[in-house]
């Protein structure tokens, strides 16, 4: 999903670019491979993932098939969305809050222990609005620990400090109540303020249908193009929940 931050808050840091990487690679099924790590995304509530397995629910990861049939395309997007492509990054974000290292684990483009799959970018509103939706699966209970870990987070942190490109950053998070999709899911506003009335935001919607999880992330060019999250949240949900059915 790689969905980037650098345009509008170069201008508050005076830096080439600040990024913060909407959780989504690069290109899509080449790059599903897990990250090595020594857990699989243990930083929600492992007994949401206990309880899922107890449901008789599938702990097989997602093929890259089904990875695929998941993510959204222009075809499934309002008039005026075109297909688009950010560049890769790989930063990662430490949050000062021990309750905001979800979030911003969020904003990164990989996740330990999960295996990347399909990611498509989009550009809407004359290129000044993106859109980036990513799909990833986990072995095990990771898919629901760490879409509970989201929900958690949006529920007790409301801002943390971090560091961009070398470049200290203050981001406020607000919870976001976009239209319930999958198994689980939750939504979230991470914003910074570039100083007056100028503010940098980025709306995510994350789901979870059985190992699989649906990250979407509008960046609006405008405070009145964020109206539109809700629906790109719900079209980028059902569809994610019906790829991942067949």
């Amino acid at each position: 999903m790689r969905t980037r931050i650098r345009r509008g808050a170069a201008v508050a840091l005076t830096t080439s670019a600040l990024v913060l990487t909407a959780a989504c690679g690069g290109s899509s099924e080449t790059d599903a491979k897990p990250e090595k790590s020594g857990s699989s995304a243990k930083a929600g509530d492992p007994a949401k993932g206990e309880d899922a397995a107890k449901d008789g629910q599938s702990a097989t990861p997602l093929t890259a098939a089904q990875m695929k049939a998941g993510v959204l395309a222009v075809a499934d997007l309002p008039k005026g969305w075109t297909a688009s492509k950010n560049p890769a990054d790989d930063s990662a974000y430490k949050a000062d809050k021990a309750e905001c290292q979800p979030i911003a684990t969020l904003l990164q483009n990989k996740v330990a222990g999960a295996t990347i799959g399909a990611n498509e970018d989009f550009a809407g509103g004359d290129g000044a609005n993106q859109l980036s939706h990513q799909i990833m699966t986990f072995p095990g209970t990771g898919a629901a620990d760490f879409v509970t870990s989201i929900g958690t987070a949006a529920e007790k942190c409301t801002g943390f400090k971090t560091t961009m490109e070398g470049v200290p950053a203050e981001l406020k998070v607000e919870k976001l109540n976009p239209p319930k999709a999958g198994e689980e899911s939750h939504g979230v506003r991470v914003s910074m303020d570039l100083g007056g009335e100028m503010e940098f935001a980025l709306h995510f919607a994350v789901a979870r249908q059985g190992t699989g999880v649906s990250r979407v992330v509008l960046v609006p060019g405008t405070p009145a193009s964020a109206k539109d999250f809700d629906d790109l949240a719900k079209r980028a949900g059902d569809k994610f929940a019906k790829g991942v059915q067949g």
